[in-house]
């Protein structure tokens, strides 16, 4: 093959774009997990009353006196590296509804 010719070709596999399967980058995963731990606060009245902190590092609402609501990362649908799963409510340590 002449030395144009592989250049060529490289220049295709190059710019040929892939799909992207990579996680995502901290900045947008944290935002998507924010995102959602967010709409759990709208959806629950007492929670977004007595909100206190979000602990993104522990996925953790508190609201109230002591009271937790935890949150985990949901199945991953693909055995391949790709994003993260979505976050999903969990379980709380006290009622979430008045």
């Amino acid at each position: 093959m002449s030395c144009v010719r592989k250049l060529v070709v490289t220049a295709l596999i190059v710019a040929v774009p892939l799909p992207a399967l990579a996680a995502l980058p901290p900045q947008y995963q944290n935002l998507n997990d924010l995102n959602v731990m967010v709409a759990f606060i709208e959806q629950h009245d007492k929670v977004a009353a007595e909100l206190r902190r979000i602990d993104l590092d522990t996925y953790t609402i508190h609201f109230g006196e002591a009271c937790e609501a935890h949150f985990k990362r949901g199945e991953s649908q693909s055995e391949i590296a790709g994003p993260a799963a979505d976050l999903e409510y969990h379980s709380a340590t006290c009622a979430i509804d008045y």
